[in-house]
């Protein structure tokens, strides 16, 4: 089973919206593929924006639980596949940690829309959110159908 990560800033918001839409879609599909998120300033005492519980309820995903997590040398080792939400948070990754430098790439990157940040809708207003979730689908989708191929 091929494990993908989603790295954000604080894993309240980005990656777990990409995380948990990811997740929804692959287990639709049947996919062996395996899902996490983590941030790189992560504080489990941060309280995860309504507004993601909102968008991911309207996608079916309900009652989900997410308690910040701070990304690790041991999630990165687990990991076959790192998407950085930001080309920012890529370069903390390598920096952090050299040897994922070639598992390691932005969500918009690998989706193949070039190179691209997602921002941070953190403490914005819902419609920010929204409009971040509508980019974090479309790349996901994008992202998923290239995974398809690498696990078939």
């Amino acid at each position: 089973m091929k494990k993908v990560l989603f790295v954000c800033t604080g894993n309240t918001c980005r990656s777990v919206l990409a995380h948990q839409y990811a997740a929804k879609l692959a287990a639709e599909e049947h996919l062996q593929l395996q899902f996490s998120s983590a941030g790189l300033a992560a504080e489990k005492d941060i309280p995860q924006p309504r507004a993601v519980a909102d968008l991911l309820a309207k996608e079916g995903i309900k009652d989900f639980k997410n308690v910040p997590v701070m990304l690790t040398g041991k999630l990165i080792k687990s990991s076959d596949l790192v998407l950085a939400l930001t080309a920012g948070h890529k370069d903390e990754i390598i920096r952090r940690y050299p040897r994922a430098a070639k598992k390691t790439q932005t969500l918009i990157e690998y989706a193949g829309f070039g190179n691209g940040d997602i921002a941070d809708p953190y403490g914005r207003d819902d419609f920010f959110y929204f409009e971040i979730f509508k980019l974090i689908k479309t790349a996901v989708k994008a992202a998923l159908e290239k995974l398809k191929k690498e696990v078939k």
